[in-house]
This record gives C-alpha cells, structure tokens and sequence, in this order.
C-alpha cells in the first residue's frame, strides 16, 4: 500500500514561503503521496506541480457541501486531469447526516456529483468522523448513509480514530467496507477518544497491527493528525507515524 499524509496536519507550513520546503520533508519522511484538504488559494495545476516536484502523487482531494449545492465542473476536469482519482466529503453538518432534515436531500447531491465525478474517471468518497457513528435505532448514521448510497455512488474513506472515538471497533468497520474504502485515514489517540487527544501511530491506544492486516484492499493509507502531541510538533509527529509504518514492511 501507498503512504501517503493529510496535509491538514502540517495546515500552519503551508504558505507562500514554506510550502516547498514542507512538501520536500514529507518527501523525506517516506511518505509517497500528499492529500489535500483545498487548493490552498492555488490553482490544480500550480498544486499539483508543488507536489510532484517534491515526488509525492496529488491522489485526493477533500471537498464540502458547498461543492456538492455547486457543482463545479472545471474544477473536476481540471483535478482529473492533475491526476486526483478520490474527492472525499470532508464532513457534513448535523442537519445533512442521517437523520437530519436534509438527510435526502443531501443523497440527491451526492449522487448528482458522483456521476459528474464519474465522466472524468473520479470517486467520491465519505470521510467520517465520531459523530457519523452516532445511534439511529439499532444502527449508526455512518451505515444508514452508506446503506442509501450504493459503493458505485459513494465510496469511504473511513478514520480509525474517529471510528474508536465514537463507539465502533476500527476493524469491524474497516472489514465490513473495505470493498468501498480506497483510502483509509490512520489516526492514533488517547483512551478517552481523539477529542481528549491525539497521538502519533503506534503511541496511542490503537491496535494497528490488526488495522493494517485489514487495509490491504486500499489503494492508499492516509496518516492524519489533528493536533500535535505532548512536546511534540506537527513535524515530528508526521515524522514518527511515518517510521512506526516503516517497522511493518520489514
């Protein structure tokens, strides 16, 4: 499997002066592909060069509802065409989940854009987070969306931490969708769940021996960190997920 970082990680090295140099470290790290979570005020193309010149791949790409109530269809032939494949929906406010007023209709705008998506050879994915695991009935938010929504029309990219954090075993899930996930988010954290505090791979409570023997039906792993940790930064904290990966390839 591909490694690659969610660059929200590194979100406060990413302006005009940092970038390349940020891009070159992750590089260093042994990461192979960088995702985004925007443009950053770039345009595909002058991102996507930042990102192979560092030789990493620009595979994917987080959108939001507002790119799903506007559909821009210059923005996905121009990403298709820089080599982005995934469009993962970063999160969905409550209104939007399952059980929202806005559930359908919030359906209806995934299908729309998954089949304009599809033309230019694009997947959209779901990006979960605790709250999508939330009690409906006997299921979750998480399953009932993604019972509405076939795999053809919405692919996952689930989060191990965010599944812990909200009351599911990481592996039950990453079984149960795995012919649906190309991406998996690997995220450690603290007993309490990710909103107490996250960790780096391998210094948390996850058992991520049993997480990557799951995995291996995704195209890419995809390490996030939304806070640094403890006394460390943003960097070594990237840094030390990427060597706890390189422990399980020896």
């Amino acid at each position: 499997m591909k490694k690659a970082l969610q660059m929200f990680t590194l979100r406060d090295h990413l302006g005009e002066n940092e970038i390349v140099d940020t891009l070159a470290k992750v590089r260093a790290m042994g990461y192979d592909g960088a995702e985004w979570f925007g443009l950053m005020g770039r345009t595909p193309e002058e991102l996507a060069k930042l990102t192979t010149d560092a030789g990493l791949a620009m595979f994917s790409l987080h959108i939001s509802i507002a790119d799903l109530l506007e559909p821009d269809e210059d923005f996905l032939k121009r990403t298709a065409s820089v080599g982005v494949k995934y469009l993962p929906i970063g999160w969905l406010p409550d209104e939007r989940l399952a059980g929202g007023v806005l559930f359908e209709d919030t359906c209806d705008l995934i299908r729309r854009y998954a089949e304009l998506a599809g033309t230019y050879g694009q997947r959209v994915l779901y990006h979960n987070h605790d709250f999508d695991l939330a009690k409906i009935g006997d299921t979750t938010r998480l399953d009932l969306l993604y019972n509405t929504l076939p795999g053809n029309v919405l692919g996952a990219e689930p989060d191990t931490c965010w599944l812990y954090s909200g009351g599911v075993d990481p592996v039950d899930y990453l079984k149960k969708y795995a012919g649906r996930a190309p991406v998996i988010h690997l995220k450690d954290c603290v007993k309490e769940g990710g909103r107490s505090g996250f960790r780096p791979l391998g210094m948390g409570v996850l058992d991520f021996a049993s997480i990557l023997a799951v995995c291996d039906k995704a195209d890419w792993i995809c390490v996030e960190q939304d806070l640094p940790s403890g006394d460390m930064d943003d960097f070594a904290c990237a840094e030390t997920s990427a060597n706890y990966l390189l422990t399980f390839e020896k």
